[in-house]
């Protein structure tokens, strides 16, 4: 198997609801944990990947410490949390820089001095002028020149990511490691009670997870490793997701953000729908939520074995997507049945044609000619004589895939026209089950040619 030199590990700490996951997302750029004002939402390591000046780097979000862990679930937290700092070859020390030092800060400081590491002191959410004038305080921890952000505003971040690259050990001197296998992960979501843990358990021929007639029995997301046809899987059995209206106890709010979670981390996202009961009000809103957030989506209708006419009733299945839920009709859908195991691996052909679908770039050279030919078959609106003009399309990114088009003015684009843009690029290129984002930027990118690819 070939090796690969370790990326170095940077990591996040402080006391809980400093802002620790917010600066997380701010530096790789995504929402990818979990942001909330209540103590104790991020519980596992969390890791991602971030990159400034030439050097990338893996960044751990971890966990606040806490004085006194008293349930199971916040020792084994606190456990992931040291584990993430004895790994860690720099450390980003979060503090709030609206509250005085307090005691905890002061002992997470002693406990970072023990580990030998480069520590950085974030001091955050000073959010303007007058705030950034608190960093001041924080020299009495000792832990050097305090680095004043706002990692929700964006607020010095470049000097942040600059003392964080010149703090990594070169490439050169980390170990060699074995490039792990390439794995398709999966999660499985779906309003309680819709036959998740049941899909996986008939997936794997056996009880893996706990199943159960009463809905909301899976409260934690769950990865299981699965191997199909050669190719690796990590499947994520996730909590139902309930109506807002529906989450009363704490441990249901913490489901159900773990659950957003798991669509943000998968590589491609399991929609299961009854299918004896149709479209739900919160069968569309998870599909938003995936649909908001990039994620490639496969439609699952279970209990298809419950069904009486399945000609008619699959016949009807495309008039009530383009009823009630039209921006999602590029989604491919199959029928399961849990029970008798019909068509269960047939989910998984569509896995991975979406997860491929989902790495395709189209060369911006092309972008730009299909934007021309789109052109001269349907002019852009106007607003009072003044024409829409798209100057210059890339596409930014993919997973999730993000086309970027540079227009005259945003507001002369009508919201029909950017689909039907959009509709245009699946057209020709395809995206099956991808959602796609169209964003648009007034003027041209200095130095981009039309012939650039």
């Amino acid at each position: 198997m070939a090796k690969t030199r370790k990326l170095p590990l940077v990591a996040i700490c402080g006391r809980p609801n400093v802002g620790k996951s917010t600066l997380f997302n701010r530096i790789i750029g995504k929402s990818r944990a979990i942001v909330h004002d209540e103590e104790g939402i991020t519980r596992d390591r969390f890791f991602g990947q971030a990159e400034w000046e030439g050097r990338t780097f893996r960044l751990v979000d971890t966990g606040g410490i806490i004085e006194n862990p008293l349930d199971s679930i916040s020792q084994k937290m606190q456990v992931q949390v040291r584990e993430a700092l004895r790994e860690a070859h720099v450390i980003v020390f979060v503090v709030d820089g609206q509250e005085e030092i307090t005691r905890v800060d002061q002992e997470v400081r002693d406990e970072l001095f023990k580990y030998g590491k480069p520590i950085l002191l974030a001091v955050n959410k000073l959010d303007n002028a007058r705030l950034a004038e608190n960093r001041y305080d924080f020299y009495s921890l000792g832990v050097g020149d305090p680095f004043p952000i706002s990692s929700g505003h964006g607020l010095g971040m470049e000097e942040l990511r600059d003392a964080i690259v010149a703090h990594l050990p070169d490439t050169a001197d980390l170990p060699e490691v074995e490039e792990a296998p390439q794995v398709t992960r999966v999660a499985v979501v779906g309003k309680p009670n819709v036959g998740k843990s049941s899909f996986i358990n008939a997936i794997m021929n056996e009880d893996r997870t706990i199943v159960d007639d009463t809905p909301g029995t899976t409260r934690d997301a769950i990865d299981i490793e699965f191997k199909w046809q050669e190719r690796d899987y990590l499947l994520i059995d996730t909590a139902g997701l309930r109506r807002k209206a529906g989450i009363r106890r704490k441990v249901e709010r913490f489901s159900v953000s773990r659950t957003l979670r798991a669509v943000r981390r998968s590589d491609v996202c399991l929609i299961l729908m009854d299918a004896t009961e149709g479209i739900s009000e919160q069968d569309k809103r998870i599909m938003g939520y995936a649909r908001e957030n990039g994620t490639p989506m496969v439609i699952v209708w279970t209990k298809w074995d419950l069904i009486g006419d399945k000609e008619k009733a699959y016949k009807h299945i495309p008039d009530e997507i383009d009823l009630k839920m039209p921006y999602v009709k590029f989604v491919p859908y199959v029928t399961i049945s849990n029970l008798t195991r019909q068509r269960l691996f047939k989910v998984f052909e569509h896995v991975d044609r979406v997860a491929e679908e989902a790495k395709k770039r189209i060369p911006t050279a092309e972008l730009n000619q299909l934007m021309d030919d789109l052109k001269a078959r349907h002019n852009p609106p106007s607003i009072k004589g003044r024409h829409a003009k798209i100057l210059y399309a890339t596409q930014a990114s993919v997973r999730p895939t993000v086309f970027v088009l540079f227009v005259n003015q945003k507001r002369l684009f009508h919201f029909s026209y950017v689909r039907y843009i959009e509709n245009q690029i699946r057209e020709r290129y395809g995206f099956a089950g991808v959602p796609i984002q169209i964003e648009l930027r007034e003027g041209k990118p200095k130095g981009e040619g039309r012939g650039k690819s």
